[in-house]
């Protein structure tokens, strides 16, 4: 599927994944415009529950330093050309998806994490969702094994306690890779049940 993708996109007969770029976009305008880990965006524990919720949403899209936006944006744009084109209009609820279940999760399930900022989290989701979409489709075996290393590579973080490829100004959270894995799945399924419910074909 891969190198059929490769394919396609040297003939041109793929489209851009729009919505990627313009997310990826955004990404990079807030890296240059508020700078490292702004202090009014990141996650915050405590501002949060002062009332301060939009940082629910903008922490996924901030950045501690440049090695780690350009770590996560790079990853965003990747995963743009592969699974856009599968998603479609379903990226947006995917990755909404994402940042709710892994801030529920922080705020439950690691209560001693005040901060928290960046877009890897979320980009687990969508390759998550990407995955399983592709296989749906295409059920071939290269996605097996992409599958089985993205999951090997989370396991590895987990149980080492640490990110497995990068290394940036703010530690890294390995637990919130395995909430996006699971946010991802619970969407794939939550999916997958309507489809059978009411017979609604995939856009």
């Amino acid at each position: 599927m891969f190198a059929e993708h490769l394919h396609r996109v040297r003939r041109g007969s793929i489209g851009l994944p729009w919505r990627s770029l313009l997310l990826a976009a955004a990404a990079v305008l807030a890296y240059l415009l508020l700078g490292a880990a702004p202090q009014d965006w990141v996650f915050d524990r405590a501002a949060i529950a002062g009332g301060e919720w939009w940082r629910l949403l903008t922490g996924h899209w901030v950045h501690s330093d440049a090695a780690h936006a350009g770590w996560d944006i790079g990853a965003l744009l990747l995963l743009g050309f592969l699974f856009e084109k599968t998603l479609g209009s379903r990226l947006v609820p995917v990755l909404l998806l994402g940042s709710m279940g892994i801030d529920a999760w922080i705020w439950w399930g690691e209560p001693s994490l005040d901060y928290y900022c960046g877009l890897s989290g979320i980009l687990n989701t969508f390759m998550a969702v990407g995955l399983v979409q592709l296989w749906r489709k295409m059920r071939h075996p290269l996605i097996v094994v992409t599958g089985l290393g993205f999951a090997a590579k989370v396991l590895i973080e987990l149980s080492g306690g640490q990110m497995l490829l990068t290394s940036t100004a703010w530690p890294g959270v390995p637990t919130v890779h395995v909430v996006g894995i699971i946010c991802g799945m619970l969407y794939t399924g939550i999916q997958g049940t309507l489809r059978n419910l009411f017979l609604v074909t995939p856009a």
